[in-house]
């Protein structure tokens, strides 16, 4: 199980562990193999790139955005990865959820501590992570229009205070894709317009519904026909 390479998204919070490209190379991890099994073990802070620099931005600065963590394995059965998270003499469990997202993430405290993060599975398999941006917003057919371009502000600040001289190397958030809720309209001075819909390039499906603050200034409101599983900050399709 491979832990040497971690692929990050094109959110721009990709870059906020240690201001590289958006394709960042791991120290390379302690590995053991037993039984076509293998072990790989990394430093907490490595193997989720960008959480500690994120979870360390002052509260009132991320109050409108918050991070997950997609775990993508290919090559091996995803019933036989184990993640564990080692914090002193405490082994956690993690759990790749459906979709693939990882619960729970990592304190900030257990970052600072030098927690570790062991992933076992089979030998032929390969692991990458991937950092998704999203709204803290309850999601569902309603957004508050006006917490969300702000969330879009606070997470290009955020790149641009913890990447540094490197953040010019990611592409800027400036949109919010709403994934499975069908089709929305934002509110601008008490009248309803459209939300335009994803053609199907890129990683969002055809017709998902998306926000882009400055196309809308003053929105006060979206409404979704359908509940969003989730609004993530993103730009526009490669």
């Amino acid at each position: 199980m491979s832990m040497k390479k971690i692929v990050l998204s094109v959110a721009a919070l990709s870059v906020l562990a240690t201001g590289t490209p958006a394709m960042a190379q791991l120290k390379v991890p302690q590995i053991s193999t037993e039984g076509g099994m293998s072990t790989s073990t990394a430093a907490a802070s490595d193997a989720f790139p960008g959480l500690k620099g994120f979870l360390s931005l002052p509260a009132a600065d991320r109050s409108q955005i918050s991070v997950y963590y997609v775990a993508r394995i290919k090559h091996a059965d995803k019933s036989q990865v184990k993640v564990t998270l080692i914090d002193g003499n405490r082994q956690i469990p993690l759990t790749i959820q459906g979709d693939g997202r990882i619960t729970p993430l990592p304190t900030l405290a257990q970052l600072n501590s030098g927690a570790k993060v062991t992933i076992s599975g089979p030998q032929s398999g390969s692991y990458s992570m991937k950092i998704k941006v999203h709204s803290p917003q309850p999601n569902g057919r309603t957004y508050d229009a006006a917490g969300l371009a702000l969330g879009v502000r606070q997470g290009n600040n955020a790149i641009g205070r913890i990447a540094g001289a490197m953040s010019f190397m990611v592409k800027k958030l400036d949109r919010v894709y709403f994934v499975g809720g069908g089709s929305g309209t934002v509110e601008v001075n008490g009248q309803q317009k459209s939300l335009p819909r994803t053609d199907g390039a890129g990683e969002y499906p055809a017709g998902t519904p998306y926000f882009v603050p400055s196309q809308f200034p003053g929105a006060t409101r979206i409404t979704l026909s359908h509940a969003a599983s989730t609004a993530l900050f993103d730009n526009p399709p490669k």
